[in-house]
């Protein structure tokens, strides 16, 4: 609804991670700060049951909107906080456009230019929805040298800072990925895999 009011185009997403939904960067044209109270009136959408259960005991954020994720600096928070950087274990793909700019991976795992395998681009603006582009999953991601997080159904969280092989560090079973054009579908562990990189540096992998 908000990019059919705004000429097709989606929110302003420059943020450092695409779980973020508000940074220094973005600030009042964040997502959070677009999106709250008007096109998003139930926040508590955006908070999974399973990794509240999970992870939400561990990083209060997950759990519900209004936490943060540490109370005592109080510097990362859920949409309801007035936290500076706001993240959920979503990763929210459209318009996803920080720097280094992303990349998108062939089913090797490479960049390839014009392959017919390669990962579609995330969607821009309404014109590109459709259900081949990923819009929001959870985040399973690897920085090499820094962080690896499994943010999905079940995962394990901290992952460690080293780079492995994804199966022998994250235990998500399955993957539910919202498709540009509204649709979901359930990834099964086996047919996961890195299909972009870019953002925090640009080494960092994003599974789905």
């Amino acid at each position: 609804m908000y990019a059919d009011d705004s000429s097709g185009n989606f929110a302003f997403h420059d943020d450092v991670s695409p779980d973020y939904h508000r940074t220094a960067t973005t600030g009042k044209r964040s997502i959070v700060d677009t999106m709250r109270g008007t096109y998003l009136r139930n926040t508590h959408i955006l908070i999974c049951p399973v990794t509240a259960n999970t992870i939400g005991r561990t990083w209060l954020n997950y759990a519900s909107p209004t936490n943060f994720a540490d109370k005592t600096t109080r510097d990362y928070g859920g949409w309801d906080t007035t936290a500076a950087n706001v993240f959920t274990p979503y990763m929210w793909f459209a318009n996803f456009s920080a720097s280094p700019a992303v990349k998108f991976l062939d089913p090797q795992g490479k960049p390839t230019a014009d392959s017919p395998d390669l990962e579609p681009a995330w969607p821009k603006k309404t014109s590109e929805l459709d259900s081949r582009r990923a819009f929001i999953t959870h985040r399973v991601s690897d920085t090499p040298g820094t962080k690896l997080w499994d943010l999905g159904h079940l995962g394990a969280f901290d992952g460690g800072s080293q780079s492995k092989p994804l199966f022998a560090w994250s235990i998500t079973p399955d993957q539910p990925v919202g498709q540009a054009d509204g649709s979901v579908i359930i990834r099964k562990k086996s047919n996961i895999r890195a299909r972009a990189m870019g953002g925090p540096s640009a080494d960092t992998r994003y599974y789905y």
